[in-house]
């Protein structure tokens, strides 16, 4: 079975210009953590969430590979860091986003999704190869969902 079978089509998405301040609202409204940046003509921009907007904030040596363990220095930066959330609530959305986002083709097996899953987490946006055409995102509900059936109809 394809990717393009468990992946959810009806996706929350943000636009490129849209303001951080108002993109984090609506992910909170929606109770999800990340949302896909589509461009007017369809195809993934990046993805942009509550990470994006983490990995802006803190002190580079929290958030590179192999960074800080511990966070107790933290407590001294919080004005530099307060600045910084207030800074970036005013920019585009285009500016804190995931630029090079893992993707997935829709023909990709669902099992080969899986395994992305397992190694860069949820949600992959799947995208049309070449034209970068937004089809969907796979989520670990979806491709549990998608076992379920595969397993049921094997019975």
């Amino acid at each position: 079975m394809p990717c393009k079978d468990a992946m959810i089509e009806k996706v929350i998405s943000l636009t490129p210009d849209m303001i951080v301040e108002d993109a984090l609202h609506i992910l909170e409204h929606e109770k999800i953590r990340t949302a896909p940046v589509i461009s007017s003509d369809n195809r993934l921009l990046g993805m942009f969430g509550f990470m994006s907007v983490m990995r802006q904030v803190l002190p580079v040596s929290v958030t590179m590979t192999n960074g800080l363990e511990h966070l107790d220095f933290a407590r001294g930066a919080k004005p530099d860091i307060a600045k910084r959330i207030n800074e970036i609530k005013s920019k585009p959305v285009e500016s804190a986003m995931e630029q090079e986002p893992i993707t997935i083709s829709p023909d990709l097996s669902v099992w080969e999704g899986i395994l992305k899953l397992t190694k860069h987490g949820s949600p992959l946006p799947v995208v049309e190869s070449g034209t970068q055409k937004f089809l969907g995102i796979l989520t670990e509900q979806s491709a549990i969902s998608e076992l379920e059936l595969i397993v049921s109809s094997s019975s």
